[in-house]
């Protein structure tokens, strides 16, 4: 398994590649300080498994960053953003542009292992604080006059998609959600397909930026 951290902090770096190197003892972990080194990296090395990349950069960063490591690498690389900034729009940028996860700095331990399985194995990850941000974005400015009823769910969602829903906005992984319902991961993965094709929505963020408009949380 090779990994790429690309973040110019080398503190930062060095943390990373530390705990990476704990949860996968096996793995080649590379660290570099910006996207033309690891452009450098990539063209020695490839493939690679796993690439986290800082959002912002010397050089090219953000969005234009990501372009250019996914036209390094090959498609089904993942590629994840780290932020310290709670920027929804540059978040749904990335995420447009392919990136697989949009993980939190100030996230611990375990929600970046959380994160990164999730990631491995194919979905979408995106930090609680972020999820929390873009609910807020949604939801309406004014509250509803007092005489008004609260809205209704018009989402098309069944009873248990919308608990799934709700785990989902809280940004719990399959396996944790399967376990708070007592259901298998399969299952939950069933629910989740299900939402993002009721809601139109192509990842998890949009899926909690239609559940809010929609009354579902």
């Amino acid at each position: 398994m090779r990994i790429l951290i690309v973040d110019d902090h080398p503190l930062f770096r060095e943390a990373l590649g530390s705990l990476l190197e704990r949860f996968y003892p096996s793995a080649a972990v590379f660290e570099v300080g910006s996207v033309e080194e690891a452009e450098g990296v990539v063209r020695q090395y490839a493939p690679f498994d796993l690439i986290m990349l800082d959002v912002f950069l010397p050089g090219q960063s953000g969005v234009a960053g990501l372009e250019t490591l996914h036209a390094s690498v090959e498609a089904e690389t993942p590629i994840v953003i780290m932020s310290g900034s709670d920027n929804s729009e540059m978040m749904n940028q990335a995420l447009a542009k392919g990136a697989r996860g949009y993980i939190a700095k100030s996230a611990g331990v375990g929600d970046v292992k959380n994160a990164l399985h999730l990631i491995l194995a194919g979905e979408i990850y995106i930090s609680p604080s972020m999820l929390a941000e873009v609910r807020q974005r949604a939801e309406p400015k004014d509250p509803p006059p007092p005489n008004l009823s609260p809205p209704t769910d018009n989402s098309g969602l069944t009873p248990r998609q919308r608990e799934v829903m709700r785990l989902m906005a809280e940004g719990l992984p399959n396996k944790t959600i399967a376990s708070r319902l007592h259901c298998s991961d399969g299952t939950v993965k069933l629910h989740v397909s299900a939402i993002l094709r009721t809601l139109h929505a192509r990842n998890r963020t949009e899926a909690v930026q239609a559940a809010t408009r929609l009354g579902v949380l």
